[in-house]
């Protein structure tokens, strides 16, 4: 079986040689006929030309792109181009080790469809990730697994080196955004049985992390995209609709009993309380009307409730982790608070608040 190893660079001049030099001793040792494929958004320091000395003589082709930038539309360049029956993704920055490169080979070859090297399982370790890096980390995850749970058994789905079969993708329309092809593959993929190996996150020797609030923006954007991709933003566009009128029934409320003579601070006790009750009654007459047919309305209420007051607790601990940690500007961490919240409210709503209690 043929093996083509994408890999996408910006400004790696200082990594590629060494990172060439233990793929190709890995693939002479192991007797893996094997291509890298270089997909480069145009560096200018130097790495396009490093590059081009490989092709001369090694399997190794050079895409260079001039208007697209980032990672997962890179990878898919390269998956394009590819002649591998297995198609292997890693960086190029040597964090992802190329002697597990075999291992991810051999599972795919042993029945596997996709074959992630994984930070999450036995034998995986994420190095030396920062506090905030952890946090970034973990929250991705469980947003993911929030949306998407037929993928919420595998561990790391963020995961930038993995393996998988051509054919797993043959008719599958990728179009991701930033830095995660491996969640669109998972979400939106072919295949019957994913396998996890575990990995040693190393440290980076040369070039600069790529994360920052960009990428923040650019994965929770992604999961939007998937969400349109599998049917589900319909309804978390009612959803968002219905909340924007919840505030106006909250705000109306409250400067009327207000005006009327209450304290505000009571007029905003039942402002909040009906408006979370006006939002829950128009969900379930037109966002989850067919789930709610299928619901006990107490229940429904209670639950309700309870998932709106944790959405509220995380939009508060985002606003102290994205100010604190990330040094963002408060008022940009509350639209990422509200943001995270609000997909939480909506995940809650979906998988718990109207779940079906139909067998």
């Amino acid at each position: 079986m043929k093996i083509s190893i994408i890999v996408p660079t910006f400004n790696e001049k200082e990594n590629i040689p060494r990172l060439f030099e233990k793929i190709f001793e890995i693939l002479k040792a192991n007797k893996i006929d094997g291509e890298i494929i270089i997909v480069d958004d145009d560096s200018q320091d130097g790495t396009i030309e490093v590059v081009k000395k490989y092709c001369k003589n090694k399997p190794v082709k050079m895409i260079v792109r001039k208007q697209e930038k980032g990672l997962a539309s890179a990878c898919i360049e390269g998956f394009k181009s590819a002649k591998g029956d297995i198609l292997i993704v890693m960086d190029a920055d040597l964090q992802h080790p190329p002697d597990k490169i075999p291992d991810l080979i051999n599972a795919i070859k042993n029945g596997a469809d996709i074959s992630i090297g994984s930070r999450y399982v036995e034998g995986g370790s994420i190095g030396e990730f920062s506090i905030g890096r952890k946090i970034v980390s973990n929250g991705a995850s469980r947003l993911a697994n929030l949306f998407f749970s037929e993928i919420k058994e595998i561990k790391d789905k963020e995961s930038g080196f993995f393996a998988f079969r051509k054919n797993v993708i043959n008719g599958v329309r990728l179009k991701p955004k930033g830095y995660k092809i491996l969640l669109e593959i998972l979400v939106l993929g072919k295949y019957n049985r994913v396998e996890e190996i575990g990995y040693k996150f190393g440290k980076r020797t040369s070039g600069k992390s790529k994360l920052g609030l960009r990428i923040i923006f650019s994965y929770v954007s992604h999961l939007i995209s998937l969400l349109w991709s599998t049917g589900k933003l319909i309804k978390l566009i009612k959803f968002c609709f219905v909340g924007f009128l919840g505030i106006g029934v909250n705000l109306g409320i409250l400067y009327f009993l207000t005006n009327a003579g209450l304290h505000y601070m009571i007029s905003g006790a039942i402002s909040i309380e009906t408006s979370v009750l006006a939002n829950f009654f128009l969900n379930k007459t037109w966002t989850f009307k067919e789930e709610s047919k299928h619901v006990r309305l107490r229940e429904a209420i209670v639950k309700d409730h309870a998932t709106r007051f944790i959405g509220i607790l995380i939009n508060y601990v985002s606003l102290y982790i994205f100010t604190e940690v990330f040094n963002i500007y408060y008022i940009i961490s509350m639209l990422i608070g509200i943001i995270i919240s609000t997909l939480w409210n909506f995940t809650g709503n979906m998988k718990w608040v109207w779940k079906s209690e139909k067998k």
